[in-house]
């Protein structure tokens, strides 16, 4: 699993030291420091840490402003002098609280919870790289504004020239401005098929395969079927028992 990178953020120079010597001996090596909220919200946009460890208190903005202002939303770990802004911390989702003076023991606790938490985003493959997640849900374009849709909801999709159109089992459409080869990069292999140049379809919504004449079709459902392309006939026959 690849290590996180991380932004330290105290006026402290001495609380920065002990949590700097912390993530080193726990061989975390992408660390960066700033001291107030100003440059904390730079350097949260500039570099986007997956997370950062952030007194409550500092000059310029508190913590929470910084993350009321950023672009870029890490995961938060808030350090702090009082558990009086605790409640508060994890309002902002954030992923732990520590009381200072911080303990190795409560930081190494701290970057499990967050591990944990995102394990899908940092294991990594046979190759060493971090494996890839797939998106949930997608954001479409609809008279002039961005629907959030369910991937799970998301019948098939159909090259239109340089776009492609994305159907759904509500028998909704809507028009992308990618390439389909493009969308079938963005998609989860595991849940979507392409079964002809013009088509990609989700498996969980395949209901048969007939042949007609020559021809091997898919049946999906809302009275949807597309021909199978000859030179996607064997990645449909896996499915086959």
């Amino acid at each position: 699993m690849r290590k996180p990178t991380l932004l330290l953020v105290d006026k402290d120079d001495l609380a920065r030291k002990e949590l700097r010597e912390a993530m080193r001996s726990l061989s975390y090596t992408a660390i960066w420091e700033c001291a107030n909220g100003l440059e904390a919200i730079k350097y949260i946009d500039a570099l986007q840490p997956d997370v950062v460890f952030m007194d409550i208190m500092l000059p310029g903005k508190s913590g929470f402003e910084v993350l009321k202002t950023v672009e870029h939303t890490p995961s938060v770990i808030f350090t702090s002098n009082s558990p009086e802004h605790a409640a508060q911390a994890f309002e902002y989702h954030a992923i732990d609280y520590l009381l200072k003076p911080l303990t190795f023991q409560r930081i190494q606790d701290a970057l499990h919870k967050f591990e944990q938490r995102n394990r899908p985003f940092f294991e990594a493959n046979s190759t060493g790289k971090a494996a890839h997640v797939y998106p949930s849900r997608i954001l479409v374009e609809k008279s002039n504004r961005l629907v959030s849709v369910p991937v799970n909801q998301v019948t098939h999709l159909k090259a239109d020239r340089d776009y492609t159109w994305i159907f759904t089992i509500n028998k909704e459409s809507y028009l992308s401005t990618n390439g389909i080869g493009q969308l079938e990069h963005k998609l989860d292999p595991k849940l979507f098929m392409r079964v002809h140049r013009s088509y990609i379809v989700n498996i969980d919504y395949i209901q048969e395969l007939y042949r007609d004449i020559s021809k091997l079709f898919v049946a999906l459902p809302n009275d949807v079927e597309i021909n199978i392309g000859r030179n996607y006939l064997p990645a449909v026959k896996e499915l086959m028992f």
